[in-house]
């Protein structure tokens, strides 16, 4: 199967892209299930659920040190808690704590002394991201190996065009722990930035 780790729906504040049409868009590309992971709420996640669309609720969480990701959850976790706090939420609901950009500084990405402090309970390591530059996706790939964690990747998409740039090929899993150890054998795949220009002008040319 293709997973896309990190995705955005107009449930978040910097998208419009409703969740059935993100849900649309990973039909075409090959993409099941969804990881949507808006920031600070689960709300779109629920409506695919609920709309019967093979979907795993994330949350892209704001802390008071930047934001963490929270996947397999359940319920929305209040955004400006410390990261234990966030990491402390994540696991009650038996969700995983994913480590998104990490060293991207045109994003909120979470103060590396905060990295320290969470270190140990951190599940997951984004060391593709579609948005970040390639020598920031390598110095993830430095964290993610000194902490001994699967690797993660996304395409971190805002627009229909950007879904499917990044994905990762894995065996199918049945919850969150047998992903996450299916998640070591996983094969991260990215597309050419020229063919995600390409899929973003086909799909402004079909809506006119």
């Amino acid at each position: 199967m293709r997973v896309d780790l990190h995705l955005h729906s107009s449930s978040s504040f910097d998208c419009g892209v409703q969740p059935l049409e993100v849900a649309r868009r990973c039909r075409q590309v090959g993409l099941s299930p969804i990881f949507l992971t808006d920031h600070n709420g689960i709300d779109g996640a629920l409506a695919l659920i609920e709309a019967g669309q093979a979907a795993i609720a994330g949350e892209e969480i704001l802390t008071t040190e930047g934001e963490l990701i929270g996947l397999f959850l359940k319920a929305a976790i209040p955004k400006r808690l410390s990261p234990e706090e966030v990491v402390a939420a994540i696991r009650e609901q038996g969700g995983l704590v994913y480590l998104e950009h990490p060293y991207d500084i045109g994003r909120r990405n979470l103060k590396e002394q905060a990295i320290e402090r969470v270190a140990g309970s951190i599940d997951i390591v984004e060391v593709v991201n579609g948005r970040s530059q390639p020598e920031v996706n390598r110095r993830a790939e430095e964290l993610r190996a000194t902490l001994g964690v699967p690797a993660g990747a996304g395409s971190d998409a805002h627009t229909l065009a950007e879904i499917g740039g990044v994905y990762i090929e894995m065996e199918a899993f049945q919850g969150a722990q047998d992903f996450l150890h299916k998640l070591r054998d996983g094969r991260i795949v990215t597309r050419p930035k020229g063919l995600v220009m390409a899929a973003r002008q086909l799909l402004t040319n079909r809506r006119r």
